[in-house]
């Protein structure tokens, strides 16, 4: 039997893999088993708490009108206008920078701050921007924002759908010290509907609004440049995917200017002609085509790359 094994492949293949049919489905997968030879008495690995067991027929998952309407809202994301870049930076600059301010106030800024701060003084340098498309379908208009309050994901919950975006947006993000940014960052991440009124808001408008008017209450900033700039700031947005470890995340949010990063670890780098193991971020800006070509687009991110790589966000 060894030799037949050897000799022919698909028999030793076999031998490992069965085909097992799926009841109420018509379906034939492939299941892994093992042979009597490479049996062992190792116990399978049990399945984490939050995993989903789904080796049997597929359940439907109760969901309610929150999560309902939070699934229209992704109507929203359309990349068709989108353009992204992506670059790496040496991050080692920003290290030392959190080093220093933690032994001066006690607690380092967070890579969100210093991306945030960075995303605000580069709209300082570059007004141009901060310009969004709004206003009806039939009467769309190029506005100019003048303030700088940026809006950033901070992940929130509803049963059925684990981590809910929720817009925060941090005021005069450009006159904020790192320290007043981080922490405000952190009352985003705790706050509840009990003590933050946009957050409140926000949930009682998925919960209690049915379709297709909540729709309309969450597109109302897209109408008007005065609910624009209440409810979501200016042109710009921070997405900081990094902290569930993710190198590098391209997606499409409804600003017209996204400033997001990776995770920073020590990678590759050249330095010089040498090629050494350094601190670095990834970093992603997408922006509005029809709010800027490319030509600025790449301008504007050469600052947002030059004012992080350089550490000058105090």
């Amino acid at each position: 039997m060894k030799s037949a094994t050897l000799s022919n492949p698909s028999l030793a293949l076999q031998e490992i893999i069965g085909d097992r049919e799926i009841p109420g489905r018509g379906l034939r997968e492939k299941e892994r088993v093992r042979s009597p030879e490479s049996s062992s008495p190792q116990e399978p690995p049990s399945i984490p708490p939050s995993v989903i067991d789904v080796s049997e027929d597929p359940q439907t998952i109760t969901v309610g009108q929150a999560e309902r309407t939070s699934w229209a809202m992704s109507d929203e994301m359309n990349p068709v206008y989108m353009v992204t870049m992506v670059a790496e930076i040496d991050a080692s600059r920003i290290d030392e920078l959190r080093a220093r301010l933690a032994v001066e106030h006690g607690k380092a800024p967070s890579y969100t701050a210093l991306v945030m701060k960075a995303a605000a003084l580069t709209l300082q340098r570059h007004p141009e921007a901060n310009r969004a498309i709004l206003g009806p379908w039939f009467f769309r208009r190029l506005i100019q924002f003048s303030n700088i309050d940026i809006s950033v994901a901070v992940e929130k919950s509803l049963p059925g759908l684990p981590g809910q975006a929720f817009a925060g947006t941090i005021t005069n993000t450009a006159d904020r010290s790192l320290g007043s940014i981080t922490g405000e960052l952190a009352e985003l991440a705790q706050c509840t509907e009990d003590n933050n009124e946009k957050y409140r808001t926000f949930m009682g408008i998925l919960r209690y609004v049915p379709r297709p008017f909540s729709n309309w209450i969450i597109r109302v900033p897209t109408w008007f440049a005065s609910q624009w700039k209440k409810h979501r700031g200016c042109a710009c947005w921070v997405n900081a995917p990094s902290k569930a470890g993710a190198d590098l995340v391209m997606t499409t949010w409804p600003w017209p200017l996204t400033f997001s990063f990776g995770v920073v670890k020590k990678r590759p780098f050249v330095v010089g002609d040498k090629i050494e193991a350094r601190s670095t971020m990834p970093l992603v800006m997408v922006f509005d085509r029809r709010v800027m070509g490319g030509g600025p687009a790449g301008r504007i991110f050469a600052t947002f790359k030059q004012i992080l790589e350089t550490g000058t966000l105090e």
